[in-house]
This record gives C-alpha cells, sequence and structure tokens, in this order.
C-alpha cells in the first residue's frame, strides 16, 4: 500500500444478526482526496464508517487507516487521526454531558475525557467552539442545544486532535434549511484552510458540494458504483439507483434531483 493511501478496505463484510450489513467492500481513500459517501437508510454508510474509525469491528475482510490495521494497543492513537462526527453514534452516549467536555473527549480517542487536560488544550477547545460560533456555550448540557449546535460541537469534537481524516456521517440530518446551508459553508471552509482528508456521508443530492470530487454509492451493504462525482451523479444512474425515472441537475455547482413529472403522475393514479 503506498503512502499516499490513508484508508484501504478489502474484501469488508458486516454481519448483524442474521443478515449482511456489509458485503465484500473493497475501497481506498488517497490523501487529499475528498470522498461522498452515497446511500440510502439501511445502505451501510454508518457502518462502513464507524468500522474505519475504529469504534465497530467488521465480520471478515482487512481495514487499514495509515497503513495499520486496528489493534488493542494502537486503536486509540489511531482515532485520534480521525475526526468522526456522527449524531447516530454519539447521541446516545453524549446526552447529559456538558458541550466541552465532549470537545475534550477527542484529545484521548475515548468516548469521554479519559486524562489530565492541560491549559494549551484547553484553550484551543475554547478557540475551536467560539470559531464554530459556540463561544459561551461551553457548560451547555449536550440533550439541550440545538441540532445545528450539537453537529458543531461534534465537528469540534473531531478537529481538536489534529486529524488527518474528517468523517462527517450524515451531518445534514434534521438541521433546517439555514442550518445545514451554514454547516455545508464550515465543511467547504475546513476542506480549503485545513490539511485534511474529508469523508462526507449522505442520502441528499442536494448536499453534494465541488470539493467531494470522489463518490462511493452503496445500496444494499453493497458497492453500486464508485468514481468521479460528475461522471456517476446523473440521470441514468440515480433513476436506476432509486427505481424511478429521476432528472439530475447542476446549479451553481450544486445537484438537484427530482421525479420526472410523468412518474409523479403515475404515481398519483
Amino acid at each position: 500500500m503506498g503512502n499516499d493511501v490513508l484508508i484501504d478496505v478489502e474484501n469488508l463484510c458486516c454481519i448483524h444478526g442474521n443478515r449482511y450489513t456489509l458485503t465484500n467492500i473493497n475501497w481506498q481513500v488517497e490523501r487529499g482526496s475528498n470522498w461522498l459517501v452515497f446511500g440510502l437508510n439501511g445502505s451501510g454508510k454508518t457502518t462502513l464508517l464507524s468500522i474505519i474509525a475504529g469504534f465497530t469491528e467488521g465480520s471478515s475482510g482487512n481495514v487499514k487507516v495509515f497503513g495499520e490495521a486496528y489493534t488493542r494497543e494502537n486503536t486509540l492513537e489511531l482515532r485520534k487521526k480521525i475526526g468522526w462526527v456522527s449524531s447516530s453514534f454519539f447521541d446516545k452516549y453524549y446526552h447529559n454531558e456538558t458541550a466541552i467536555n465532549i470537545v475534550l473527549s477527542g484529545l484521548f480517542g475515548t468516548l469521554g475525557v479519559s486524562g489530565l487536560v492541560n491549559d494549551e488544550e484547553m484553550l484551543k477547545a475554547y478557540d475551536l467552539m467560539k470559531e464554530l460560533h459556540l463561544g459561551r456555550k461551553e457548560n451547555r448540557i449536550f440533550s439541550t442545544m440545538s441540532k445545528g449546535e450539537r453537529q458543531s460541537v461534534m465537528i469540534a469534537r473531531a478537529l481538536i486532535s489534529n486529524p488527518e481524516i474528517l468523517v462527517l456521517d450524515e451531518p445534514g440530518n434534521g438541521l433546517d434549511v439555514l442550518a445545514r446551508e451554514y454547516m455545508l459553508e464550515t465543511v467547504t471552509k475546513l476542506s480549503e484552510e485545513k490539511n485534511i482528508t474529508i469523508l462526507y456521508v449522505t442520502h441528499y443530492v442536494e448536499e453534494i458540494l465541488p470539493i467531494f470530487e470522489n463518490a462511493l454509492i452503496l445500496k444494499d451493504g453493497k458497492i453500486y458504483t464508485m468514481g468521479k462525482t460528475e461522471e456517476i451523479f446523473n440521470t441514468e444512474n440515480l433513476s436506476e439507483y432509486f427505481n424511478h425515472d429521476i432528472s439530475v441537475l447542476r446549479k451553481e455547482d450544486r445537484y438537484v434531483a427530482k421525479l420526472k413529472a410523468e412518474t409523479k403522475i403515475t404515481q398519483l393514479l
């Protein structure tokens, strides 16, 4: 595996109960290549990224990050290099935790603060929160914050350890239009200003940003297709993927997908 390959997934399978949630996933992510991971709910997106981030184990296959497979000895150190933002995973753990403690937990690769924090690290946490418009909200209880504020807390947690990879798992879920656009602006800014590789997980076509030059599309736990975003996000592919006649347009570097008029009429009859 070359030095520029940050993530190497080979024949990865994951079984929950008697069902395959991932089947024979093969995927490589090179340094500096921002990826969109697209798929419907239940397609395996969160499972795949939680395995890559070191919080879940696959059933078979191989996963290496930064050239290493996860072991009991290296898991916490590898986690620090991957900032993972996932409300579906973390919300259940952080319900009654303060915002500042959640941010600081990112220093340790754990779910909570598991060590001493020095003044420099504390200052960095406060600066990140201020940068993400969370100033004076450091001691707020996570569950009392708005959805957008909770996403910003999770992004600050992900960034505090200066990760080489940032994984954003459905960050637009539950956000109103303005909060979502602010979040997308934040992602674009991070891509432009920090030396970081971004994996962005979504099932919303309208969240596809120009910075996501590559795309992996999952369906039923399998790779449906992958390649250059502008080549695979088209009317033909998405119509086949959704099993409906879909029209895909690009407007001001953003994608829009709509059901064709005749499809709407057919569905109403």
